[in-house]
């Protein structure tokens, strides 16, 4: 009598992340579900501080939960779920357990996540806008045409035109929102978004055979996070430039402003994406400031692009290699993100043109400031854990000097939008 093998499971992986372990985790987990929940039972203060006495747009609410689900789609396309520790891998090859049945169990929870979330925030749109029936069912078909879509994208490895997706559905969140669309058009366009989900749901190399240096570079990816999230230092965030045509056999901090800049355009069909965002949310929430929604989107949009002079900021060594003085770069740096600035700026005034809406001077204004505040952001010295400067605060002790140099960059921008919303 032979015994049949047991399943073998991966040594050291709690189920569900380990919420249900009654540790730390679970403790987290039921207090953020908890203050979650509580928010749908507050719908007519949300309603009052949203809309005020304002008619509720719901074509606009439709238009602002498509973009949510755009966004959340374009999030999905990182893939950063692919990715295999180092040691895991080695054993993997000799185990019954293979590693695409790891990388397929990281994408489930990934994308579990992101059709969570989404979700949460299309209900909780809904129910602040007191809506009826039929926004309900449309909104539930965007969401859950978004998701498939999604998934049948992420499993694969990634394509060339992977942003055409999401920005395509944020073209029809604009059109919603612009137009007047009703729930009908809503779900047309969720049918659409299936349609058009069948033929990556077939063929093509699943993501789930990524090479060794794929799962590698996704679990270095990964810890590079952890360690910035540990330490407090979202500086090691900043993303890397990918290889470009242009040479720099003749540094000068033009040059590699320039070469840093194009390295890292993979990010423009998020920033177009963000723009997508802004308008609709001025159109679906009247009383927010433009200010907030300019200066907060355009800091998002364009951080990235500051990623060069972030890079130089850090490394003394490079910095001597270019033999250029600080205010050199930061200047050079500086031009290259004004102009790239501008050209967000022009898709935005594109975007709210074909929306039919308008911005007052201040969220224009908005804008040049939140290249200053990526300038400043990016060029932070390294953290200091010397004197945290522990302070008492109804929360408890915080790290008063840490905070300091956690926030420099966005305490301009929060000052600034505050004085523009304002005064302008």
């Amino acid at each position: 009598m032979t015994l049949a093998p047991r399943r073998m499971r991966i040594p050291g992986r709690k189920r569900f992340g380990g919420i249900f372990s009654g540790d730390t985790a679970s403790f987290v987990f039921l207090f953020g579900f908890g203050f979650l929940f509580t928010a749908f039972f507050h719908v007519d203060g949300w309603r009052q501080a949203v809309y005020g006495s304002a008619h509720v747009d719901f074509p606009a609410v439709l238009g602002l939960l498509t973009l949510c689900c755009a966004v959340g789609w374009r999030g999905l396309l990182r893939r950063g779920f692919a990715w295999v520790e180092p040691a895991e891998l080695t054993w993997l090859d000799f185990a019954p357990v293979d590693r695409g049945r790891v990388v397929t169990l990281r994408l489930l929870g990934a994308w579990t996540g992101v059709a969570a979330v989404t979700g949460y925030l299309a209900a909780l749109l809904l129910a602040v806008g007191g809506a009826g029936l039929d926004q309900w069912r449309a909104g539930v078909a965007v969401v859950a045409a978004t998701a498939v879509a999604a998934f049948v994208s992420a499993r694969r490895t990634s394509l060339r035109f992977d942003a055409f997706g999401p920005l395509v559905l944020a073209v029809a969140g604009l059109a919603i929102a612009a137009f007047g669309l009703g729930p009908v058009t809503a779900e047309l366009i969720a049918a659409g978004v299936l349609v058009a989900a069948l033929p990556l749901a077939f063929g093509g190399e699943p993501v789930s055979r990524a090479g060794r240096s794929v799962l590698l570079a996704g679990w270095d990816g990964r810890v590079l996070r952890s360690v910035a999230v540990t330490f407090l230092d979202p500086m090691m965030l900043l993303p890397p430039s990918a290889p470009v045509g242009l040479s720099v056999r003749r540094p000068t901090p033009l040059r590699l402003a320039v070469a840093g800049t194009l390295g890292r355009s993979r990010y423009a069909g998020a920033a177009v994406l963000v723009g997508f965002a802004v308008v609709v949310a001025h159109i679906a929430l009247p009383t927010l400031p433009g200010a907030v929604l300019a200066g907060l989107g355009a800091y998002v949009a364009l951080t990235p692009f500051g990623a060069g002079l972030g890079e130089l900021w850090r490394n003394p060594g490079r910095r001597r290699w270019l033999g250029s003085p600080d205010r050199d770069l930061v200047l050079a740096h500086g031009v290259v993100l004004a102009g790239t600035g501008l050209l967000w700026t022009g898709v935005l005034a594109a975007v709210t043109l074909a929306g039919g809406t308008s911005f007052g001077a201040g969220a224009w204004l908005a804008v040049p400031l939140a290249v200053l505040s990526i300038l400043r952001t990016v060029t932070r010295t390294a953290v200091d854990y010397a004197n945290p400067a522990f302070v008492d605060t109804p929360m408890g002790p915080m790290p008063a000097n840490l905070a300091r140099q956690l926030f420099r960059g966005p305490d301009l921008l929060v000052v600034g939008i505050v004085v523009l919303s304002a005064a302008v």
